[in-house]
Formats: structure tokens, sequence, C-alpha cells
């Protein structure tokens, strides 16, 4: 049938995005990514002292969102590792979380093989809602393994949805070499391909992909992300990304189409895309996204959650809300230069292994300390990882190796203590580094040094390969946060160090 003719151009534009609005179904997407623990609401001290976040508060948003009309909730990976309470229950709270919620769909990340892989299939169990992970493979078969899905269908208001998870391909490279043992992880782009087609196949009018991949950047190291799969693989219509904890606040849609949306991370925020989609013509009409903070006086808390919440804290404050010392000033973390925070961490290392050199990889620090009583949560939040102390002993040649990696490669910067240098931030990757000292005198590639790092480090983790150069190495029986607690106890207050070690042009 012919269409009606308009005698003028803005009535037609009325009666057209009337027919359209009357024909369109908004499906809201709330969506977070590494969590990292971060159930408990908490004081943001740049915001002088208002609080913030946790998980009783995104169950106020869901709730609120899903009063609206057709949604989903989603999470792109690293759910519990960073706090005490995700920590020491091993993932069962944000398991009780996520069931509590209700999500509808949650992809694995790299931390969630941390304790290993039986450990993560345990805690799978304890999760309710489906667990993604379509490029996680035995290398004995080649066959994904059975304790995740590489996708599910999902209807939702009428409209079929698709949705697939994805864990970046170098977790091999983030976690301890025996938490993965066996397991290989394909790329990402080939799986994105192979799962669209079957979604596709299956009848998905929509395909959301979790990614626990990143999103890529100028100032971190190249890599194949997000903006990468987008490109790459068509008819992707939403990526939500975790990895690289940086918030998107107001995405727009790549060239191919795709919208990709990151929340940020330590759930202070929480991500909410809006896809409008034509019930007529079954084709998306227009996509959007905004990340929204929770602050807990602006959105409430569900009082439900906040009972697990503090059930939670309870079990774990009796043991870790404890004062070991003070800090003159707050100790900031920054994962692109030498921080107060890392620097005062490699001094503590030094100070306890009496080494000539300190490393810490900068991904290692998840916090910094705050002006006034330190206590043993503190110190944990800081160092959630178990990491132990390792010596050894490097040629100076060696020690260039893993510096120059640190400030060009590596995920986060390199943390030092006891090893003076300059480096060329907009210099070629490799090339860097202008000037290195040592024990006061410049860094002579034959000389040998004794160097303390977390074993994470030594055995190859963010690719630093160069420590197996070293020799004599020896792991200590001290976590690296168990030392951080002794340095806060014994030279109590702490002192912002001094940052003239590491100049950055």
């Amino acid at each position: 049938m012919r269409a009606p003719r308009c005698a003028a151009a803005f009535l037609c534009a009325f009666l057209f995005s009337s027919a359209v609005g009357a024909k369109t179904i908004p499906l809201r997407i709330v969506h977070t990514n590494d969590i990292h623990g971060w159930i408990m609401s908490r004081p943001e001290p740049k915001a002088g002292g208002r609080v913030i976040g946790g998980a009783a508060a995104l169950a106020a948003v869901i709730g609120a969102e899903r009063a609206k009309g057709p949604s989903l909730v989603l999470d792109a990976g690293d759910w519990f590792q960073g706090t005490p309470e995700g920590n020491f229950s091993r993932g069962a709270a944000l398991a009780e979380i996520f069931n509590s919620l209700g999500y509808d769909a949650v992809a694995l990340g790299n931390h969630e093989f941390d304790f290993g892989e039986e450990t993560l299939r345990e805690l799978i169990g304890k999760i309710s809602v489906p667990v993604l992970g379509a490029n996680i493979r035995r290398v004995s078969t080649g066959e994904g393994v059975d304790y995740v899905k590489p996708h599910i269908l999902k209807t939702v208001a009428g409209i079929k949805i698709g949705i697939f998870g994805m864990v970046t391909r170098t977790v091999p490279e983030r976690v301890f070499p025996n938490s993965v043992a066996g397991l290989l992880f394909a790329g990402e782009i080939e799986t994105a391909k192979e799962a669209v087609a079957k979604l596709r196949k299956s009848g998905a009018e929509i395909i959301i992909a979790l990614t626990h991949v990143g999103q890529e950047s100028a100032s971190r190291p190249p890599f194949e992300g997000d903006r990468a799969i987008a490109a790459a693989v068509e008819g992707i219509d939403l990526i939500v990304g975790g990895h690289t904890h940086a918030a998107i606040p107001n995405p727009v849609a790549e060239p191919s189409g795709t919208l990709i949306v990151n929340a940020g991370a330590y759930l202070k925020s929480v991500g909410i895309a809006t896809l409008e989609f034509d019930d007529e013509t079954r084709k998306m009409v227009s996509r959007s996204g905004e990340v929204r903070p929770l602050w807990v006086d602006a959105v409430g808390e569900d009082p439900d959650v906040a009972r697990i919440v503090e059930r939670y804290r309870r079990e774990v404050g009796r043991e870790l809300d404890v004062v070991i010392g003070r800090a003159a000033a707050e100790l900031e973390t920054d994962h692109r230069r030498l921080s107060p925070a890392g620097a005062w961490a490699t001094d503590c290392e030094r100070k306890w292994t009496k080494t000539d050199i300190a490393f810490l990889n900068g991904g290692g620090l998840r916090s910094g300390l705050a002006e006034g009583p330190v206590r043993l949560r503190n110190v944990f939040e800081m160092m959630p990882f178990d990491n132990y102390l390792m010596t050894l002993y490097m040629r100076g040649s060696s020690v260039r190796k893993i510096l120059e990696h640190g400030v060009s490669f590596a995920p986060h910067v390199l943390q030092t203590s006891g090893i003076e240098y300059v480096w060329n931030e907009a210099g070629p990757r490799g090339k860097r580094l202008s000037s290195i000292r040592v024990r006061g005198r410049k860094l002579d590639d034959d000389e040998t040094y004794s160097v303390t790092a977390a074993d994470f480090m030594v055995w190859g983790g963010d690719g630093y390969s160069a420590f197996a150069e070293g020799t004599d190495p020896v792991k200590t029986r001290e976590l690296v946060r168990d030392v951080l607690a002794w340095c806060a106890r014994r030279y109590s207050p702490i002192e912002v160090p001094d940052l003239a070690r590491a100049g950055a042009k």
C-alpha cells in the first residue's frame, strides 16, 4: 500500500516518528564488570566521605529498571578477587549476590581462575544463573569445558536474544600456570564469529557479547580488544566489556554498529544500555548507554541484599577490622607511573628481604591507603592476591629487560624500590629508558644484583619473562600482604615515599 502524502515535511516526520514509537520495544540492559568482591558500600574520600557502591545499592537500581519494562542484568567477569568478603568465601559471596539479584547471565574473568579449576567448578555449582565462557577449551581435546556454557538464547518481550561470553586469551599470563594447567583460551575474534553464527542460526534477533577482554586505548600496550572484535565480527549488537576497569560514560556505536559499554570497576557504578527494537521490522532502531554512580543517598539500598552483605562483612571483620598503624597522608595508586602506594609497598619488600632492588607488578596493587588508621582490611584490599615474596640474583642486563618491559609492555607500569631511572612515555616501546642507577651508580649490565619480586612475576606473570634469566631463586614463606602488614606496624606512621627515584618525561 502506498504511503499517504503529507502536506508539510514536519507533519510527515511527526507521523513517521509516532508510528515507529508505537512499534518500538525498549530493552534495558543493566550491566556490571570487575566487581572484585566489592559488595560493600563505603565512604568515597574524594567526595567528602559520601557513601558509594555495593550490592544493596545495585539491587535498588536493578529493581527500578525492571519496573520500567523489559530488561536483562549481565556481568562481564572478575567477580570476587579483591576483598576479604570475596576472597575468604572463595567467591561464594558473589554467587549469593548474583542469585539474589536475579542476574540473567555472567561471564568468566581471568581472576575466576586464581584458585584453580576445581575451586572454580565448585563456585559455579553455587551460581543459579548461566555462566558463560565460549573460548575456554581443553588442550587434550580442543572441546569446551563442562562447567560453563558458550552461549544462551533467551526470549524477553518476544525478542530472541543471543548472549555469549569470552575471557581474554591472555589468561595464562594473568594467573599462576598450575591454575590453568590443561586449558587453552581460543582467540576472541574467531570465537565470536563462531558464536554469532550459531546464535543467528538459532534465531537470535539481538546478539550481546560479554567480553572480559578489554578496550583498546592509546595509554595501553597494543592488543586486540573489544574494538577489534566489533570491527572484525559482523552481527554483534552490544558488547558488555570488562577487564580494563575503564568506564565508558557516553558510549557511541562503532562504525560496524556495535555498541561497546563498560561500567568501570569495584561496583562504584553501574551501566545501563538501552536497545530500541522495532517489533514490526524485527530490526534494531537505536542503541545507547550510560554509566550511573551508585551514590547510596541517591539510589537507596535494598534491605534484603544489605543483610546478605552485612553477614559477610561481620564474618571477616572480626579478624581484619583491627588497627595496625597509621598513615600520615594518603598513599594513592596510579597504574600509569610509580605511585606513592607502589613505592611504599616495594620499600617494604626491600626492608624485609634486604635486597638491592624490589619490584611489584602494577596490577598487583588494587588500592592505596587513606590518611588515618590503617587496618588489616586495608592491607588486604591493597594486595588481595596470594603472592609470595621471592629473592634471586640477576645480571644488570636482565634487570634492564624487566624495567623496560615494565614501562613499555606490561599492563600497568612497574612499581620499584632501590633503583633510579628515567623513561620517556612517548618513546618507542622497548626503548623508553634513558638512565638507570642502582647503589648510587649507573647500572652495569655485567654486574649481579639481588632482587625481590612476587612469585607471580618471577614465574613470568604479566609477561615478565626476563626473570627466567635469574639465578638462585628462593621462595620465602611470606605473602606480600603479610610483609606490608609487618611494615605498617613497624614503621608507623607511614609517610609518603620519595618518588624521585622514577621520572617519566
